[in-house]
């Protein structure tokens, strides 16, 4: 039974929102007992993935951030609004895919559409998206993040605006000339000692960011993109 179970690329929500994550997927996404779980939404799929967190500070932003924690059995509630926003009800059957440490939902679909688009939409970007908590102002970038874009410690970023949700940074040059959608801030900071990056707070207010926050960080190009995990309009 236990082999049947972990083997199904599907997972039913039980009458409390939850659902049982086959161990086998667990172990894939590099998922814990009893870990935090932060859970987002991008595009059409809802995302888990493990975070680290004090308990404190777990405790005090549970709603905030759509934290849960996964039980000794595997279930964990998917936060019920990000079941309404992806019109996912009690007892419905939600797809499953492990990509890169993360687990992806998405309500299952009908039988003629194929299951591949799954791997096929987000796995180019999910495979370079880093989720970072902010403290202090400051966040502290990954390895492969500071590879991707050639960066090292002590070098200079500047910072730019996208729409009303997204900030960029880049390798600080002369340049200080609007570049298309992007927005030029006069705000620069330079990469710390064990790889931090300080987030200007002009621009932590202008996306109301807070210490504690969850921020979905990834690379396009020579650009870093920084924005928050969970965007407020989605959670009005």
């Amino acid at each position: 039974m236990k082999e049947k179970e972990s083997s199904k690329d599907y997972l039913i929500i039980d009458n409390m929102g939850r659902v049982k994550v086959p161990s086998q997927l667990l172990e894939h996404a590099n998922i814990h007992s009893s870990a935090a779980i932060q859970f987002f939404n991008y595009k059409n799929y809802i995302v888990m993935k493990q975070v680290e967190f004090s308990p404190v500070l777990l405790e005090e932003n549970k709603d905030k951030h759509l934290i849960r924690t996964i039980d000794n059995l595997g279930y964990i509630v998917i936060p019920k609004i990000l079941r309404e926003i992806h019109d996912i009800d009690l007892h419905d059957e939600i797809e499953t895919k492990v990509l890169n440490e993360s687990i992806i939902f998405e309500k299952k679909r009908e039988p003629n559409k194929s299951r591949a688009l799954i791997k096929k939409d987000i796995e180019p970007e999910l495979s370079e998206l880093s989720l970072l908590e902010i403290k202090a102002g400051r966040i502290k970038l990954p390895a492969s993040v500071l590879k991707s874009l050639d960066l090292e410690g002590h070098m200079q970023l500047q910072f730019f605006i996208k729409g009303r949700d997204t900030i960029v940074a880049k390798k600080h040059s002369y340049k200080f000339l609007t570049e298309g959608n992007l927005f030029f801030t006069g705000q620069s900071r330079v990469i710390k000692k064990d790889n931090y990056l300080n987030i200007p707070k002009k621009l932590r207010i202008h996306l109301n960011i807070h210490s504690g926050d969850i921020l979905e960080i990834k690379t396009i190009g020579d650009k870093l993109i920084i924005k928050k995990a969970i965007e407020n309009d989605i959670l009005v």
